[in-house]
């Protein structure tokens, strides 16, 4: 089969998964659905395993990586887990070496994301690096942003080269909530460049990017996702409402995370206004959640950082090699044993400090 053919079926194949698991999300109370997800992952997680290896050999497309081009944010999320890095310096790749990565890593990928914990767009060059990402035919190539340094040249380098998603950051309706959230009031230049690109998309007839709204949700700002849900549907194709999660960071910052009945009634409320464009709805209470078995949570959590240097996001591991100058068939290669572990959840992180 040609490989636009395997792309294509591939793409419908994901549809599928995310449609099953969707109506199960909806239809299931969320403890039912949370054990029949841990007893699926029990029973398909090895063979799934057997399939991504399979593919690894054969050279197919197996991994979904992040890729950071730039360490960098123009806000200050209170929530964010960069707030607590210690020694941090920016970071800025360079395009001939984004080209250098994306020649070694992305022919294995079969999900690219360009960005992972910093914002893409502090990139100024951003546009180019799209241009070169949609060369390599990666089957979904997308990126998270907080929105408000998109220019008219990314957003036709979106549109133009048909990048698949864009995810904005938004956990604010109102100036004074976002600012307090983000030390920054961006709220109406950011409403400003999604209706920018709504109108970019309808103009070139482009159904792409797909916009999808990132809400991290807590107990002052879940009333505020009706709101945007309400009166800013126009600027947006999906949403998703994700529970503060429960880390470290989130102990101590001025936000409080939400009780259950709370979380779902405001669930309930988004679903009466956007129907099935709510499409995720994660409560994040504990680890009870934690995979069965085994994990292969490992070859989804490929991080790349600007100077070319390799981690496993989940579990913080560091790989030994460089994608700048390295195959990452021969970066896998070279950390096999540490796959291995990870994959049986032998390492002392994921016995220890693995919030899944």
């Amino acid at each position: 089969m040609p490989a636009t053919g395997l792309i294509a079926n591939r793409i419908r194949s994901l549809r599928r998964q995310v449609m099953l698991k969707q109506f199960a999300r909806n239809v299931l109370p969320y403890d039912a659905y949370q054990a029949l997800a841990r007893a699926k992952h029990f029973v398909a997680g090895p063979y799934e395993h057997q399939q991504l290896m399979a593919k690894r050999r054969d050279g197919a497309r197996y991994l979904s990586a992040r890729i950071d081009t730039v360490t960098a944010c123009n806000h200050r999320c209170q929530y964010c887990y960069t707030l607590d890095l210690t020694g941090h310096r920016t970071q800025l790749m360079s395009l001939e070496d984004f080209k250098k990565a994306a020649a070694n890593l992305f022919p294995y990928c079969h999900t690219v994301a360009l960005s992972c914990a910093w914002e893409p767009t502090m990139n100024k060059n951003l546009a180019d690096f799209i241009r070169v990402a949609a060369s390599f035919d990666v089957p979904f190539l997308h990126f998270v942003s907080n929105g408000s340094y998109l220019t008219e040249e990314i957003m036709e380098a979106m549109v133009d080269c048909g990048l698949d998603r864009m995810a904005v950051s938004i956990d604010a309706a109102t100036p004074e909530t976002y600012e307090k959230i983000r030390e920054v009031n961006d709220l109406e230049r950011v409403l400003e460049n999604l209706g920018k690109l709504r109108d970019l998309k309808a103009a070139r007839g482009s159904t792409k990017p797909l916009v999808n709204i990132n809400w991290t949700a807590f107990e002052e700002n879940a009333d505020e996702a009706i709101i945007l849900a309400r009166d800013y549907n126009d600027l947006f194709d999906t949403f998703w409402f994700w529970h503060l999660l429960p880390r470290m960071r989130n102990t101590v910052n001025p936000f409080h995370r939400m009780e259950k009945d709370r979380f779902f009634d405001i669930v309930r409320q988004l679903r009466e206004i956007l129907g099935n464009r709510l499409v995720s709805n994660e409560f994040n209470n504990d680890r009870s959640n934690k995979p069965l078995g085994i994990c292969n949570r490992s070859l989804d959590n490929i991080r790349v950082e600007p100077d070319g240097s390799v981690e496993v996001t989940c579990s913080k591991h560091r790989l030994a090699g460089n994608i700048l100058s390295e195959d990452f068939s021969e970066i896998y290669a070279k950390n096999e044993p540490l796959f291995d572990e990870l994959y049986k959840k032998n390492t002392d992180f994921c016995r220890n400090d693995c919030g899944r």
